[in-house]
């Protein structure tokens, strides 16, 4: 939908040129982070569901600038606490996801203490979990798994099939993998061509990692394309000390 699009579809479901008006100030407010001018509005009768010319909403403005206090008054007067946002720009994003990619810790903490689904998908077939990873928040990470993240689910419409240990592990983020092993990530998930967590990290240089998903019985067998193993993989961009490494597991 065109910009021009998005801006009338927001008036007419606010009701009336004055109620967008007060929704994109409540927005306005929330992003700033101030909890008694977002009350205020509130009490004037501003939507809490409401919607910017961009189609964002102030429960997702709040979280992802990690206003915690301001998303627990937003909660308290009936935001939908797993409303999609920019929808219209194929975003589809919640509250929950977009505090999971900035690394807003509370704010995702106060969201899933308060119910948010932590296992819904963007428009892009992707997860918080995925956000949190992507971004390299650990932190974040041990909060989604706590609440019950689904370790092994795969990025959907976007990307190539693969799950946050795949992710991680091409990135070298050892801390999380090993967060990722401890909540039962499946070791030898693979992305839609066949490459494993270690042919990513073994390809990368990643000897740490490779080393942890060694030590916790990864297949250092497995091909791609009925052909390469992660051995030749690293050697590929000369990491020669993962392909020993590679070599001794195998003996």
């Amino acid at each position: 939908m065109p910009i021009s699009g998005v801006i009338i579809a927001n008036i007419v479901k606010s009701g009336t040129g004055e109620n967008f008006v007060m929704a994109t100030d409540l927005i306005a407010e929330a992003g700033r982070g101030d909890a008694a001018a977002v009350q205020a509005l509130l009490a004037k009768g501003a939507d809490a569901n409401g919607r910017n010319i961009v189609d964002l909403t102030a429960l997702y403005v709040a979280s992802i600038a990690g206003h915690r206090e301001v998303v627990r008054v937003l909660l308290a007067n009936g935001a939908d606490i797993d409303a999609k946002n920019g929808n219209a720009f194929g975003l589809g994003v919640t509250a929950l996801m977009g505090a999971s990619l900035q690394g807003q810790l509370e704010a995702v903490q106060s969201l899933l203490d308060n119910g948010a689904d932590v296992n819904l998908r963007s428009t892009r077939g992707l997860t918080a979990l995925h956000y949190a990873v992507e971004a390299g928040h650990s932190e974040v990470v041990q909060a989604l798994l706590a609440k019950g993240a689904d370790v092994n689910a795969k990025r959907a419409t976007s990307g190539d099939g693969g799950t946050a240990l795949i992710w991680a592990s091409q990135e070298g983020q050892l801390e999380m993998v090993q967060a990722l092993l401890a909540k039962g990530a499946d070791i030898n998930a693979k992305v839609d061509d066949g490459r494993t967590a270690l042919m990513f990290a073994s390809l990368n240089g990643h000897i740490e990692v490779a080393r942890v998903l060694i030590t916790n019985g990864v297949d250092v067998n497995a091909k791609v394309g009925g052909k390469f193993t992660a051995s030749d993989l690293a050697i590929v961009n000369g990491h020669t000390g993962i392909r020993d490494l590679l070599v001794q597991a195998t003996r």
